[in-house]
């Protein structure tokens, strides 16, 4: 590395850095007082960044605020789990109306009823579900669920798909994944093939057959990249799954909020199995999982006589139930099409902001959700995200909550129903200005990916 180049980076890092702790000074006081009771000052591994996390107050609308008074907008979205803004007025008032009636009672409820039929009205591959208290939970019970109806035990899973983070699917989802702690025997029933990538997975598939339950995937990479599918891809995945009597298992947690029916609806390609949440939980704490009745029936009590067990605490906590009911019966199909539509605008946007900076860098968009890549090809594989500049990732993430964004390290930008054009053209202007400021540095060590 050359003196200019490393001049170069430490005058962009120093600057970025600095106006980061002239912001936000209140959040590194809390971060040091949290740290002598939560490891690291962050009780979720995603939430933590140098050099210290920023703490929110409070959040209204498309926008949070900091403890020092600072409004940001907001394109985390709790990593996809609010889809209507913070203190969206229709579900707060069902929360408050329904809570002061009691929030759990260990029975069946009229609020599980609602939201039970909700879906299944909506997602394809809902005839019967139940509900649990997170994704992890969700996707737990699913490969549960495949594997007591098929009598195996082998799982089949995507590299870079994100499953939550219980022991079988935690390992080698995305870099720097820390597995220590999950026995190996844990993993040893489960295989992975490239996402997209069909003659590997027609070769899995059939090679083991006899002993495999289950495809578990998600129709797009989420936490992987949003890397979407190839076409005519999951309609190959789902031929070759029923041609080998496999069960096809989409995890929709993340990319449900695409369509009322989620992904599975938009591509017109049908699971056995399904699982979804985040937005469906109306910014509560959910998991979904269900699919075809007669696989759904092995937990009926009225069907067979030794139903699979499955139960926990807040399972259908009625809150939740409320939530979810008013989140989701006003994300009808023009509220979809109303918060696709921000994205397109969003990606449009960046697109024409990367060509008039001179970088040959990507933007994979579907819906509300976008991911933008340091990379200078299309992205198509779990891999390519890989290649992105991690440095560039860390320096846009701090600049842009210097500039009043509040966003994801990894390029994930989230949308909700509760922004406008002016919310779109003032990120569209602050990651533009931002690229402008990292193009200094992109020019001298990173110019691959200049066009």
């Amino acid at each position: 590395m050359s003196e200019k180049q490393t001049g170069i980076e430490e005058q962009i890092e120093k600057k970025i850095a600095e106006a980061y702790k002239e912001k936000f000074p209140v959040s590194r006081e809390r971060h040091e007082k949290l740290i002598n009771y939560i490891p690291g000052g962050a009780t979720r591994s995603l939430s933590y960044f140098k050099p210290y996390p920023i703490h929110i107050d409070y959040g209204q609308g498309a926008y949070v605020y900091t403890h020092e008074g600072h409004k940001l907008l907001d394109v985390t979205n709790a990593y996809g789990a609010i889809v209507h803004g913070h203190g969206d007025p229709d579900i707060v008032k069902a929360v408050q109306e329904g809570i002061v009636r009691g929030s759990q009672y260990s029975t069946p409820t009229q609020g599980q009823y609602k939201l039970a039929k909700l879906l299944c009205e909506r997602i394809p591959g809902f005839d019967r579900i139940r509900f649990v208290n997170s994704g992890t939970e969700a996707t737990l019970f699913a490969l549960r669920t495949a594997r007591a109806y098929t009598g195996k035990d082998k799982i089949l899973k995507m590299t870079g798909g994100f499953h939550g983070t219980h022991d079988s699917v935690a390992a080698s989802t995305k870099k720097n994944v820390i597995t220590a702690g999950i026995p190996k025997g844990m993993t040893e029933d489960m295989l992975e093939v490239p996402f997209n990538d069909f003659q590997a997975l027609e070769k899995t598939v059939k090679n083991h057959a006899s002993e495999l339950a289950a495809v578990i995937m998600e129709p797009f990479l989420g936490a992987g990249g949003v890397v979407l599918p190839n076409p005519g891809y999951l309609e190959h995945v789902r031929k070759v799954t029923s041609d080998n009597n496999i069960l096809l298992i989409f995890d929709e947690i993340f990319s449900y909020r695409v369509n009322t029916g989620g992904c599975q609806k938009l591509y017109g390609v049908t699971p056995d199995l399904t699982t979804v949440g985040k937005v469906v939980g109306g910014g509560l704490p959910i998991g979904v999982f269900g699919g075809k009745e007669d696989i759904m029936n092995i937990f009926c009590h009225e069907k067979t006589d030794k139903p699979l067990y499955h139960s926990g605490t807040f399972n259908g906590y009625e809150t939740v139930m409320q939530a979810g009911y008013a989140a989701l019966s006003k994300y009808d199909e023009t509220a979809v099409a109303y918060v696709n539509k921000l994205g397109d605008q969003l990606q449009n946007g960046l697109l024409e902001s990367f060509k008039s900076n001179g970088l040959n860098i990507q933007s994979n968009q579907i819906g509300s959700l976008l991911n933008l890549h340091f990379v200078n090809e299309p992205i198509t594989t779990a891999e390519q995200v890989l290649e992105s500049i991690e440095q560039l990732h860390t320096l846009m993430h701090l600049s842009l909550l210097n500039k009043g964004i509040f966003t994801i390290p990894r390029g994930l930008f989230i949308l909700s129903t509760a922004m406008t054009q002016q919310e779109i053209d003032f990120l569209v202007n602050k990651i533009d200005e931002t690229l402008k400021e990292l193009l200094p540095l992109i020019e001298d060590k990173y110019n691959h990916l200049l066009l």
